[in-house]
């Protein structure tokens, strides 16, 4: 710059790295999805006072003011765009763009694994057999493939108790401790409810006095705001006196007393100071008591004959159920198992010679795919939602009902990726 006066010169340098700063910016910063394809999918009026307006209520207009640049905006627009312009996917589209406005999040499931099976090659149909009731999709690669969905949510028992737990997470999250505390309690201690802050209140209350008396672990039984007790140990474990009637017949009493709390609060010494509190609630039903054993695959079943239903006899049928919220559950594939192919039952027989006993596992002939022909295979998605990405695993369960349509192996890989332990279950290996 021969010539240059200084002060130009450092207009000029100033200039240039503040130009070059809002470029490095504006492309590592993430920035507000333009939602042109859903603004032509859904109609551009129904966007505006529905997805981009100051107070929206509809599911998508909810996360794009949250965050405009979400992965799951992203995956909208990309989804819309697929359907609206690649062609691949047959569909009613003023139908589609009716559903995703009633049932947003139920219809995005239908529409995601409708454009994976694009993407792998298959011709797709959504809703084939409109305007009469039937299957959701219909995928054609060689043979015909007739799919049925179901977004699977928590029952209303786990939504209240996870509702619950949410709770009780803030009133503790912020409070330093030694201690972790299961929380047992019964159907009435709603969140936000003034049973459940009133109980809340006493749980704080003999958190800090374990923190001064420094007690290993103690347990609250908590029956009302001027009713509960607090003891050293479980007094469903305590051992009792039959030497001496008075006292085992005060053991007794405390013991059924203890049984009919609603609210019990156990305390467990972690052995370290820690920022927080850590809380884990466990639902009794309507009555105290001992846990129940989690019902979810019994569920599961229910879900799975109902929705079988809908797929034409004498067809290859599939369904894919979309487990996700159920993750708060530990689902997992020894749940999906036995909702499948049946429950699992532990048997011993004397063993040979006549010493000892030899073990074995089978399965009781309670499954799904053994009561209907209808189903050969079924799909269990998840999804994660992260800032960046939406990524999705799909595990292949197929039939083990030999009068069903029984799947090739890459008739089984073109719908996911097949479940560990299961793939002697396709043709070749029948």
């Amino acid at each position: 710059m021969f010539g240059v006066k200084p002060v130009v010169k450092l207009v000029l340098v100033t200039c240039v790295a503040g130009l070059i700063g809002w470029l490095v910016i504006r492309a590592r910063c993430p920035r507000a999805v333009k939602i042109k394809q859903l603004r032509r999918l859904l109609g551009y009026e129904w966007v505006e006072q529905n997805v981009v307006c100051a107070d929206p209520q509809h599911p998508l207009g909810r996360l794009y003011r949250k965050s405009p640049e979400s992965s799951v905006i992203r995956y909208a627009e990309e989804l819309a765009d697929f359907v609206l312009n690649k062609r691949a996917v047959k569909c009613d589209v003023p139908r589609l763009a009716s559903k995703l406005k009633g049932e947003f999040v139920d219809t995005l499931v239908e529409l995601r694994y409708a454009v994976f099976l694009a993407r792998r090659g298959c011709d797709v149909t959504m809703e084939p057999t409109a305007p009469k009731s039937g299957p959701d999709l219909l995928a054609v690669k060689g043979d015909s493939y007739y799919v049925e969905m179901k977004r699977v949510g928590l029952d209303e028992d786990h939504t209240a108790v996870d509702a619950a737990t949410e709770d009780v997470f803030t009133r503790f999250c912020s409070m330093p401790s030694r201690y972790s505390i299961v929380i047992s309690m019964t159907r009435d201690y709603t969140a936000y409810s003034p049973q459940l802050k009133r109980s809340s209140r006493r749980v704080a209350s003999v958190l800090k006095d374990l923190e001064a008396k420094n007690l290993p672990e103690a347990t609250l039984y908590y029956h009302g705001p001027k009713d509960w007790v607090v003891r050293e140990q479980d007094v469903r474990n305590m051992e009792f006196d039959y030497a001496d009637r008075e006292k085992l017949a005060a053991q007794m009493q405390e013991f059924e007393r203890a049984g009919q709390a609603r609210f019990v609060a156990r305390f467990y010494d972690s052995g370290e100071q820690r920022d927080r509190t850590p809380v884990s609630l466990l639902s009794l039903g309507d009555n105290p008591g001992a846990l129940q054993p989690d019902q979810t695959y019994q569920r599961l079943r229910g879900i799975l004959n109902k929705k079988r239903e809908q797929l034409p006899k004498n067809s290859r049928g599939m369904i894919l159920l979309e487990i996700s919220d159920l993750a708060k559950l530990m689902v997992n594939h020894y749940t999906l198992s036995a909702a499948l192919y049946g429950d699992l039952v532990f048997s011993m027989t004397p063993a040979a010679g006549g010493e000892g006993f030899e073990s074995d596992m089978s399965r009781k002939s309670n499954g799904f795919f053994l009561g209907t022909s209808r189903v050969s295979a079924v799909v269990v998605e998840t999804v994660r939602v992260s800032a960046e990405e939406m990524t999705f695993t799909r595990k292949v369960y197929p039939t083990n009902n030999p009068q069903a349509r029984v799947f090739l192996l890459e008739e089984l890989k073109l719908f996911g990726e097949i479940a560990e332990g299961v793939e002697h279950l396709c043709f070749e290996k029948l």
